[in-house]
């Protein structure tokens, strides 16, 4: 535990282990280096505007002037308030250990190299989001993209997008920052967007983030209780275990390709009835929305699959990431400390059973809506069941450092200069999914002058499987997928993210 707390090793540098879900990320990017991308990078998205009145229509440059200036200001206090946000994540060579490396910002030269570096305007005729799917940069310092898209005649838009490697925050981390950010330059803003007083002095070392072990303060030594699951503990890449006749679901993608090319992401957004008719839906069903897709997911995936002579059992294998700041102590359970990483994965993965139908049968249409709401139902109570046992489990918090542990893929030795082969797609590529929640909880929709729009995150998919994103924000739910260009299409996983709402509202009869 010594290790992953922080200590200066010489005057102004900060220095810990990395825990390992910094590592499993760490490790991660390493393999797929050599292509050119950056595995698992944090995007987050947020449109920001101002709206102008007729008297203010004169003054548009000044509100453009002084708008962006109240960002650069807001993202300098950000600098003091999550330090770590300027941290890196590099192997020690000499040791083979992962270290995590804050310098402290001790000169007026230093700050304003630092913004230089981290704080960019981008003149588009793009907005944030398109701007996103179009191949950005992946420094390996977390940077702030400001995204000026076309003017429109009463507001003044901004689309903030941050690029980040994943060892440095997480999503839900990420929209934490991004509303302490909005926070501040709305002060900044009023007063006219000065430059806060940064204390150069090193003293925001003291704010930076400690590994996840010491913020929940996960014991050194696990109770035997602890340790009897730990010795059955089955490394999380490790493969999933196939029972005889029963066949592995993946989602099927273009074959052929090795290397992966673009991350996108693609998005489907429910009205505000269709949002409130499908949460009072869930309610009834003692379910959340989020039981719901990722049950819906399993299904989806059941109905893509080929239709032979005879009908086959085949099985839906996934996992969650659960949000750990809640169990955390205080106060890394607030958003003091957006820039971590405190989140899981469980022991256990979801695990649902179906069979695919034999060609040609078809049942008639009212048999086939009740017997398509009975198996919905029954995989809805099957996923509840996995969740509810992940958010039950009292030692959870204390085993997922090993689990995380078990995950982390070995790392041969790489010669200077040289980068390991990309990992070739998985045959059969998963679907998974993050729930977000209600956002507006974590960011709010009106901040002084400021109205927010379209808050979201994703990690750059390098792989050949899905990642779908759920959250809801100003009363609409908004189902999103990220994939890689090269084994998927935007129509095709489109296409995928209305299968699954049209399953949900179909299973719940709404």
């Amino acid at each position: 535990m010594a290790d992953l707390v922080w200590h200066q090793v010489t005057p102004g540098v900060w220095e810990r282990d990395a825990d390992e879900i910094e590592q499993s990320y760490a490790v991660s990017a390493k393999w797929y280096e050599g292509s050119g991308r950056m595995y698992f990078a944090i995007t987050g998205h947020l449109s920001v505007t101002i709206s102008l009145s007729k008297e203010f229509i004169s003054r548009d440059k000044d509100v453009q002037e002084q708008f962006e200036a109240a960002l650069r200001a807001a993202w300098l206090q950000t600098r003091y308030d999550y330090p770590t946000i300027a941290s890196v994540v590099t192997l020690d060579k000499q040791s083979g250990r992962w270290k995590k490396t804050y310098h402290t910002l001790q000169t007026s030269e230093a700050r304003d190299d630092w913004l230089q570096e981290t704080f960019k305007t981008v003149s588009s005729d793009r907005t944030g989001v398109e701007w996103a799917n179009s191949d950005p940069p992946a420094p390996k310092m977390p940077t702030l993209f400001v995204i000026k898209p076309p003017e429109q005649v009463d507001q003044v838009r901004r689309d903030l997008v941050l690029r980040s490697p994943h060892d440095i925050i997480d999503g839900i981390g990420t929209l934490l920052l991004l509303n302490n950010l909005i926070s501040h330059a709305s002060k900044a803003y009023a007063a006219g967007a000065p430059l806060p007083k940064f204390p150069l002095d090193g003293s925001e070392a003291g704010n930076l983030s400690p590994a996840y072990r010491i913020a929940a303060a996960v014991p050194d030594v696990p109770t035997p209780a602890q340790q009897k699951r730990l010795d059955g503990l089955v490394p999380r890449n490790a493969p999933p275990k196939q029972d005889p006749g029963v066949d592995l679901l993946g989602i099927p993608y273009r074959k052929g390709i090795l290397i992966p090319g673009r991350h996108q992401r693609v998005a489907l957004t429910l009205s505000t009835g269709e949002t409130l008719r499908l949460t009072a839906a869930c309610k009834a069903a003692g379910a959340t929305v989020t039981h719901a897709f990722h049950a819906a997911i399993a299904l989806t995936l059941r109905d893509l699959q080929e239709r032979r002579p005879e009908e086959r059992r085949v099985r839906y294998v996934g996992y969650i990431l659960r949000n750990e700041r809640g169990r955390c102590v205080p106060p890394y359970n607030s958003p003091k400390h957006a820039a971590a990483l405190y989140h899981s994965v469980p022991q256990k993965s979801l695990i649902v059973d179906m069979t695919v139908p034999m060609q040609g049968e078809e049942l008639s249409s009212e048999k086939s809506q009740e017997n398509s709401r009975e198996e919905f139902r029954r995989i809805l109570d099957i996923t509840k069941e996995f969740y509810h046992s992940v958010r039950d489990d009292v030692d959870h918090y204390a085993i997922a450092p090993y689990i995380w542990a078990a995950g982390i893929p070995n790392l041969p030795p790489i010669a200077e200069g040289r980068t390991l082969p990309v990992p070739p797609p998985a045959v059969l590529a998963p679907v998974t999914i993050s729930s977000m929640g209600v956002v507006d909880k974590i960011i709010t929709p009106n901040t002084g002058p400021f109205e927010l729009h379209d808050p979201w995150v994703t990690g750059e998919e390098l792989r050949s499987g899905l990642g779908l994103f759920l959250g809801a924000f100003r009363g609409q739910l908004c189902l999103s997928g990220a994939y890689n260009d090269a084994w998927h299409g935007k129509e095709k996983v489109l296409g995928y993210l209305n299968q699954c709402k049209e399953a949900v509202f179909r299973g719940f009869g709404i």
